[in-house]
C-alpha cells in the first residue's frame, strides 16, 4: 500500500495541468485534514484557513476531484470520498491530533500549533531538520519549529533530552493536558508569524519523519 506521504507528494504536482507549482504536499494533507474534520468544507472557507490564495485553493481542490479524494456536495462544499476517507484515516493514525496552544515561552513568533505524530520518537536526531523544514517552507525570519519527543513520561528537547519541565512548566503541562502523547511520540510546534502558517509549517515539518 503506497504510503499517505508519497500520495500527497503526487497530488502535489501540477505539471499534468502545465501549470506552476503553487501549493506543495503538506498544504494537500493540511486541507485533507480540514476538509475530513468539517466537512462540507467550501472553498472559500478553506481559503480563510490556509496560508494559500484562491487560486492556488482552487487547483488543490481541482486535483482531489480529479484524484478521486473529494466531492461536491451541493452547494455546501467538498466532502471526502470512500478513497479520501481512506487517506485521511491513514494520515490521522500517523498523525492523531493538532492544535493551536498558547507556547510564547517556547515559540519565537506569535502562533503556535503542535502536532502529534505517533511513535516516531526515533526518526529525531536534533530537531534541526524540522527547524529548517519550517524555515524553507514559512520563510526565514517568518517561522520556525520546536521538536519534541515524549520518553519515559516526560517531555524532553533533544538533542540534549532537556527535560521541558525546566524550562516552562506551565506550557509543559498545557502540551502533556492538551495533546495526551505517549511514549515515543513526537510534538512537533510550528511557529509562524501568521495563524494559518503556523499550521502548515508543522505539517511540513512532521513530514520530515516519515522519509525513508
Amino acid at each position: 500500500m503506497q504510503d499517505w506521504r508519497k500520495i500527497a507528494h503526487e497530488l502535489a504536482d501540477l505539471r499534468y495541468l502545465n501549470a506552476p507549482q503553487s501549493f506543495q504536499s503538506h498544504h494537500v494533507v493540511v486541507s485533507f485534514l480540514l476538509i475530513g474534520t468539517q466537512q462540507p468544507l467550501g472553498r472559500y472557507d478553506l481559503c480563510t484557513q490556509l496560508s494559500l490564495g484562491e487560486g492556488s485553493v482552487r487547483s488543490l481542490m481541482k486535483r482531489l476531484t480529479k484524484g478521486g479524494y473529494i466531492v461536491a456536495e451541493g452547494k455546501q462544499g467538498q466532502r471526502l470520498t470512500a478513497k479520501g476517507k481512506e487517506l485521511f484515516d491513514r494520515i490521522s493514525r500517523d498523525i492523531p491530533l493538532g492544535l493551536y496552544l498558547e507556547l510564547s515561552e517556547l515559540t519565537l513568533h506569535d502562533f503556535a500549533y503542535a502536532n502529534v505524530v505517533r511513535g516516531k520518537a526515533s526518526a529525531v536526531k536534533d530537531g534541526i531538520k524540522q527547524r529548517d523544514e519550517a524555515m524553507v517552507h514559512g520563510g526565514y525570519g517568518q517561522a520556525g519549529a520546536t521538536t519534541l519527543v515524549m520518553k519515559d513520561g516526560l517531555i524532553l528537547m533533544p538533542p540534549d533530552n532537556t527535560n521541558l519541565l525546566t524550562m516552562s512548566e506551565k506550557e509543559t503541562l498545557l502540551i502533556a493536558e492538551s495533546l495526551r502523547p505517549i511514549d515515543n511520540d513526537v510534538i512537533l510546534i510550528g511557529s509562524a508569524v501568521d495563524r494559518n502558517l503556523a499550521r502548515e509549517v508543522s505539517m511540513a515539518a512532521a513530514m520530515t519523519l516519515f522519509e525513508q
